[in-house]
């Protein structure tokens, strides 16, 4: 495993001989090991106990790192004794202590509704987040910092559980659902090993004897019981919530299907208890490369076109409430027992009537302008190797053997995902069932905007006691102040990564415990409020939040009354709907009779589509460019108005044209070093023609970017300029335009960088940003880079990754051997 995806400066090392170093190490400072100790290192050299500490690593797809195997054996226990007799991990020692004294008392007083066997210290499952977070404290903090913190995750860790097994123990009693499925006692749990909240909280897993699985979900945001909880069995007409309510109602254009799960709330106020959503039958491997395989949901394309029309279903109605935040891992495709067709599940609701003025406000779509490039969303449309979640600490292993610590910098490769939908032939995403898609919230928008009094008077019904998560600054931001601080141990109070971001007490009194900020709102109205932390009940305190955002803290007065739904306020997410999947839509003329639906598609932002509704006896068209959405109401035999061209369609295609046509010639062209002079006349002939047209392009209507023609064809236009070695004057101007147009997120920031190179070396000058390649002595090398120093430092700026790691995946993509210079490959995510 090369040490470039890693921080170079490793935390701690252990050697195959059982010998340990890190910063600053006392070894042997306690010879003898505690009995709780030797349980653990006897556990990892069973390999039972490996998710105790972080996974060893290696290279994986496309820039990542995954996982080569969990500690275990012989040889690694030897390492953890050796280690743990270093003074500095006496807090995890003591951690240790305190929750096996904690397992032995809990194990007789829960019996009744916890197998005993499961609290156990050398219980993985469960306590596996907290002991490899305080073992990477201990390997990389200074010892002040690993004292306190480490004994506080303890004592934390301890008041958590204790108020979970005191809840499950009344719960069982007083509220447990009578379903077979959730029959106790609980035989499994599982502890979610990402962010914590109020307290060093955790979501939890249970697994119960009727064959059934629960999430416990310790915060009092409530969306999943207000929005999704299914209706019980025997029960009245009286819907249980908001998707409940819509599914019973009739239909107004179409049907829909809104998902549902069982979830109930406890017998107090601040938790609630969840169906875990299970994966469908319709399982699968969707991408391999190598020896990795990606395994995801994979559906016929009958089954494709009825899942999409309810995702179009939840993603309008996730729009007209305000939902947020459902990005990659708060949505899972899932079946239900008895339910053949898997839905997608909202599985943590927790932000909602708040103000979303386009779809990409929800989290589901990935917005080229937000100021986080995101593209882990809840609508996925690729099936990318990289994951947004994994812990930030691994181990490498050494040409010598020895295994090094580092923090990690680059994605963790995902071997499964449960938010990629494909189909049986390859295809992801809703691009290719764009119409069913859009039929679909056509039909459930229709739906909300007749049954507006309902919802309203529902809503006005079932208020009372829920809350709604604030998120009172971009969760990245308080990752970026949480992570550095863990690995460094500094000092009295987080520090956060961007100079402008503050972070006021409640706030910071949050991170210092390492948990992320959690604040809530009644949706009744009233203040901010914090959540006090285990071990006392269910509490909150006001807090002065300020500055407000646009429209308020949720949730929104306007939302609640149903304001928002009318025939109109449909139109900017559908047109935000097409511009997400613009590339992957094969044809952008469809009429498709059985869906009603008619769409033409002129650019990434023009277009129109057309619904029938024959229930109104109306036809209902959208039409939309840049600046505006426009409704249209006329009889369903109205002749159709006439599409104007739009010359962006023109543009488009005609720069996906000159790229095909190119490749063709390329691609063989440099399979055969460059040596065939015919192939060579005709690309830069092509390459020519295509500047001087694309030359009139920027000169009507600028640089054609996402907005104008879409990022495929955007980048056509870019490698368009790359290819040509003449034109300076002209590049020279298109750089400045490309600058601009990267400044409104509309393209990439590095195409400017592999510009801006190409000239530096055409120009006979030094790169900028190492970005060019050149065979020397037999191995791909950077042209000369101006103040190579600071080459990280501008690639950082323009969001790419470290130099090493770029020049280690050209290598890999380009073999040996190739001849003349290189030309960057694309940064892989």
């Amino acid at each position: 495993m090369p040490d470039s995806p890693l921080d170079p400066r490793a935390l701690w090392e252990m050697r195959a001989s059982g010998e340990a170093s890190g910063m600053g190490s006392d070894r042997d400072a306690t010879p003898q090991l505690l009995p709780v100790a030797r349980r653990i290192v006897d556990a990892v050299r069973k390999g039972e106990a490996g998710g105790m500490f972080p996974p060893v690593v290696a290279a994986g797809p496309e820039g990542t790192v995954a996982v080569d195997r969990l500690l275990g054996g012989e040889s690694d226990a030897r390492m953890i004794e050796h280690a743990l007799r270093d003074r500095r991990f006496a807090p995890l020692l003591e951690l240790w202590e305190r929750l096996d004294g904690w397992c032995a008392h809990s194990r007789q007083r829960y019996s009744s509704v916890i197998s005993p066997e499961i609290l156990d210290i050398t219980n993985a499952d469960l306590f596996g987040p907290v002991v490899s977070e305080a073992f990477v404290a201990c390997a990389a903090g200074r010892p002040h910092y690993a004292r306190d913190r480490v004994v506080e995750w303890a004592v934390r860790c301890q008041e958590f559980l204790t108020l979970f097994l005191d809840r499950l123990l009344r719960d069982m009693d007083a509220c447990w659902p009578d379903e077979p499925a959730f029959r106790g006692p609980v035989v499994g749990l599982w502890t979610h090993g990402e962010e914590t909240h109020n307290g060093r909280q955790r979501v939890l897993r249970l697994d119960c004897a009727g064959g059934g699985r629960i999430a416990y979900k310790p915060r009092p945001a409530s969306g999943e019981l207000l929005f999704t909880q299914a209706a019980g069995t025997g029960a009245t007409a009286s819907p249980a919530s908001l998707f409940d309510l819509l599914n019973q109602a009739p239909a107004a254009s179409g049907g829909i299907r809104l998902p549902v799960l069982s979830c109930w709330p406890g017998a107090e106020p601040g938790y609630l208890w969840q169906e875990w959503i299970e994966p469908p039958a319709q399982w699968g491997p969707i991408r391999t490369s190598g020896p990795w395989e990606l395994s995801g949901t994979r559906l016929t394309p009958p089954e494709s076109g009825r899942f999409w029309h309810r995702t179009g279903s939840l993603t309008a109605a996730m729009f007209a409430f305000g939902i947020t935040d459902m990005i990659g891992g708060n949505v899972v495709t899932g079946s239900r027992p008895g339910e053949p067709d898997p839905l997608l599940h909202p599985i943590d609701l927790e932000i909602y009537f708040c103000r979303v003025p386009r779809l990409y406000d929800t989290g589901l779509l990935h917005d080229a302008t937000a100021e986080i490039d995101q593209h882990h969303v809840g609508l996925e449309r690729t099936a990318r190797w990289c994951s947004a979640e994994g812990p930030p600490v691994v181990w490498s292993a050494r040409p010598t053997g020895a295994l090094s610590l580092h923090r990690r910098r680059v994605s963790f490769a995902r071997d499964e995902t449960r938010n990629v939908v494909a189909d049986t032939d390859g295809r992801t995403g809703y691009g290719p069932y764009l119409p069913a898609m859009l039929r679909g919230m056509f039909d459930a928008w229709t739906l909300m905007c007749r049954q507006r009094p309902a919802i309203r008077d529902f809503l006005a019904a079932a208020t009372a006691g829920h809350y709604v998560r604030v998120l009172r600054q971009p969760t990245f931001r308080y990752f970026d102040a949480l992570v550095p601080r863990w690995l460094s141990g500094g000092g009295a109070a987080p520090r956060p990564a961007e100079p402008d971001v503050h972070f006021d007490r409640p706030e910071t009194d949050q991170l210092r415990r390492m948990d992320v900020p959690y604040f809530v709102r009644s949706l009744e109205g009233g203040p901010v409020l914090s959540v006090d932390p285990p071990p006392g009940p269910f509490g909150t305190s006001p807090v002065a939040a300020r500055p407000e955002p646009e429209g308020g803290w949720p949730p929104l007065p306007r939302l609640l009354a149903g304001e928002n739904l009318t025939l109109a306020g449909l139109g900017v997410a559908l047109r935000d709907a097409v511009e997400h999947v613009f590339d992957d839509v094969t044809d952008h003329v469809v009429t498709d009779a059985s869906l009603g639906v008619r769409l033409h598609l002129q650019s990434p932002s023009e277009g129109r589509v057309s619904f029938d509704w024959p229930e109104a006896g109306r036809r209902i068209t959208y039409l939309w460019d840049r600046q505006k959405v426009r409704l249209s109401v006329d009889p369903a035999d109205a002749p159709e108005a006439p599409v104007e061209p739009a010359p962006a369609g023109e543009i488009r295609r005609r720069l996906l044209r000159l790229d095909r046509l190119d490749g063709t010639i390329r691609t063989p062209w440099a399979d055969g070093g460059m040596r065939d002079e015919s192939a060579e006349r005709r690309l830069r002939e092509l390459t020519d023609a295509g500047i001087a047209w694309l030359t009139t392009v920027v000169a009507d209507h600028g640089w054609p970017g996402h907005a104008l023609v879409g990022a495929e064809a955007a980048a056509s236009a870019s490698r368009l300029l790359q290819h040509a070695r003449e034109h300076l004057d002209f590049r020279r101007h298109c750089l400045e335009l490309m600058r601009d147009a990267a400044e409104r997120r509309d393209l990439p920031w590095r195409e400017v960088a592999y510009l801006t190179d190409e000239l530096c070396v055409d120009e006979g000058r030094p790169q900028v940003y190492g970005t060019k390649f050149e065979p020397v002595a037999g191995e791909l090398v950077p042209w000369p880079i101006e103040e190579p120093e600071q080459v990280d430092r501008r690639r950082a700026a323009l969001g790419m990754e470290p130099l090493a790691d770029h020049t280690d995946r050209i290598r890999r993509r380009f073999p040996l051997g190739d001849a003349g210079r290189t030309p960057a490959g694309r940064e892989a995510t």
